[in-house]
């Protein structure tokens, strides 16, 4: 049975909202009609309430949430139940209400060329962005009112299956295959995302036919796509959508419990499309609610991207991105004798073997633990000298870096940026250098750097200009691999930790069919369903946490005395109005 004082709870998040009069007005824009006995407001109730328990999410279970598993009285508030003046009580809402009241929704917000071929560019650009406010006002709904405005970002992507299947045409050949997520963009077909490049079991490419074969489904919104493959998909591969998604995070050594992590903003959009324009929209919309956006964490998956593209536009937006970078973004770049490597400007006499530093297994080593095996302690000592070691090397690396000067933005170009090098900025003694000589005895020697008369312009200026392109892709506030890097990179754990939040069996439980529909604005919504119910779980448990109970959606639930609530004279009060008020205990009892 589900308590009143928890339909409370929901009930107050969806009116904080506002959404349920939203919708309304686009279902029945000159309220002529029928009206109808399910509202908005209580099928989304319903929907919230089945994701909180961690049900799948089907119309089923939301018609029994609403007929069965909530009291009479509790109905007969939220009208799915009706006493009449003569006292004969209702037969509740059938799930034909239920389901034609998505039904309806989905029509009115359908803006997919799957579904809606006939829309004009203008009608669907209007209906996409009213799906998108409907998303985030719930979202935004599920937060306590004293979440800081002046965040970091913590941002992600994570493969959601689509309820349909993809069918494949019998005639047709492919030879598409698995990869792994850091070479989906490299590798990906423009032809609903199928990869054409496949790997044999040795990891040699195997060549072949590369015939796209044409798929069909009963979700026409869905793509086929790849995701990283875990011990519960076992496979890259995906048909379905990319769940765009950030969480805000505070600053290094804030206290955690500061803040609640939160999935803060999420865009759902079929899979194996662009990354940069859903990121990009979200920070806008962020921002204009009011939102401080520094930092943006990301993995090494967006250091695909073109810096026109992806860097330049966040440093447009004034946020700096800390990013992982991949491998093949970790070579030696020469601009006028200065050696570019991870977005920094080196000296040109800078050793080679420095640059020769793989990352460790791990950047963050945790504490042994205290009954640990043998094999634990190895591989605890393997991972702390292999930490270690690169953070030695690192270091020497770092003390030939170029020094950050100022940015020297031009009209041609607005990301152009100053440096000074670092014999010039106190780090390295060069003979190129005349003050250098002066320098503590401890600063690493330029071995041989050649005459000044031949020497890079960086060598014979006090400051160099280096243009935006050249750095804005991989650049970022702290070195990448330095410790300040890995610090401020750690952050970005919270946006996998609410993923695995919505994907564990014990919570949300989300996988292919935990909602039973398919199509972009259906799914949306479901999903959004099940992120304001772990948003409001989460927010609850880091109330009762740290005792900040002010917030409605953080008051302690009533003892559980598992009976229907009554009046003061002891009767199921089936007439009486829904107030947010729950009954004194004394009467309860």
């Amino acid at each position: 049975m589900i308590r009143r004082c928890e339909v409370d709870l929901v009930l107050k998040a969806i009116r904080r909202s506002g959404v349920a009069d939203q919708v309304e007005r686009i279902l029945v824009p000159h309220h002529t009609g029928r009206p109808r006995e399910l509202s908005v407001e209580v099928f989304f109730v319903g929907a919230i309430l089945v994701a909180s328990r961690g049900l799948t999410l089907t119309l089923d279970n939301v018609h029994k949430a609403l007929t069965k598993w909530i009291a009479p009285s509790v109905q007969n508030a939220l009208g799915t139940r009706v006493k009449s003046e003569s006292g004969v009580q209702s037969e509740p809402i059938t799930i034909r209400q239920v389901r034609y009241l998505l039904s309806a929704i989905e029509q009115r917000l359908e803006f997919s060329m799957g579904y809606a071929p006939d829309l004009t560019d203008v009608e669907r650009e209007i209906r996409s962005e009213a799906l998108q406010a409907i998303i985030d006002k719930l979202i935004r709904a599920s937060h306590p009112q004293m979440m800081p405005k002046n965040i970091s970002i913590a941002w992600d992507s994570s493969g959601v299956e689509s309820f349909g299947k993809p069918r494949w045409a019998a005639t047709a050949t492919s030879d598409a295959v698995d990869a792994d997520l850091d070479e989906v963009e490299a590798a990906m077909a423009e032809v609903r995302g199928v990869i054409e490049r496949e790997k044999t079991k040795k990891g040699k490419a195997k060549t072949g036919k590369k015939e796209v074969r044409e798929v069909t489904s009963s979700d026409r919104d869905a793509h086929l796509g790849y995701r990283t493959k875990t011990h519960d998909n076992k496979s890259t591969k995906l048909f379905g959508y990319d769940l765009f998604a950030g969480v805000g995070v505070l600053p290094v050594g804030a206290d955690p419990d500061e803040m609640p992590k939160l999935l803060l903003s999420m865009t759902l959009r079929p899979a194996a499309g662009d990354t940069s324009d859903p990121t990009l929209g979200a920070l806008d919309r962020l921002v204009e609610e009011g939102y401080e956006i520094d930092e943006l964490l990301v993995d090494r998956g967006f250091s695909y991207k073109r810096p026109e593209d992806w860097a330049m536009e966040l440093h447009r937006r004034a946020i700096s991105q800390v990013q992982d970078i991949h491998p093949l973004d970790r070579g030696v770049k020469d601009y006028e004798g200065i050696r570019i490597v991870r977005g920094v400007p080196y000296c040109v006499a800078t050793d080679d073997e420095l640059f020769d530093n793989p990352p460790p297994p791990h950047f963050k080593v945790g504490p042994l633990k205290k009954r640990a095996t043998n094999e634990e302690r190895l591989s605890h000592e393997r991972n702390t000298n292999a930490l270690e070691e690169f953070l030695a090397r690192n270091a020497k690396l770092q003390q030939h870096a170029f020094v950050f000067n100022q940015n020297a933005p031009t009209k041609a170009d607005p990301f152009q940026t100053q440096w000074i090098c670092p014999g010039k900025a106190g780090k390295l003694k060069c003979e190129l250098c005349p003050l250098s000589e002066h320098y503590p005895a401890d600063r690493p020697v330029v071995e041989n750097p050649g005459p000044l008369a031949t020497a890079p312009k960086c060598c014979r200026q006090a400051t160099i200009v280096i243009p935006g392109p050249v750095l804005a892709k991989l650049r970022q506030r702290d070195p990448w691999g330095s410790p300040k890097w890995i610090d401020s990179f750690a952050r970005r754990s919270a946006i996998e930790g609410i993923f695995g939040n919505l994907r564990s069996q014990s919570t949300q439980n989300i996988k292919r069919g935990f909602c039973r529909v398919v199509g972009l604005v259906k799914t949306s919504l479901m999903l959004t369903f099940e992120v304001v119910a772990a948003n409001i779980r989460l927010v609850r448990k880091w109330a009762k946490r740290t005792s900040l109970t002010t917030d409605p959606l953080c008051v302690e639930f009533p003892p559980d005395h598992g009976f229907e609530e009554l009046d003061e004279n002891g009767e199921i009060c089936l007439a009486e109005p829904f107030c947010f008020d729950d009954p004194p205990d004394d009467l309860a009892a």
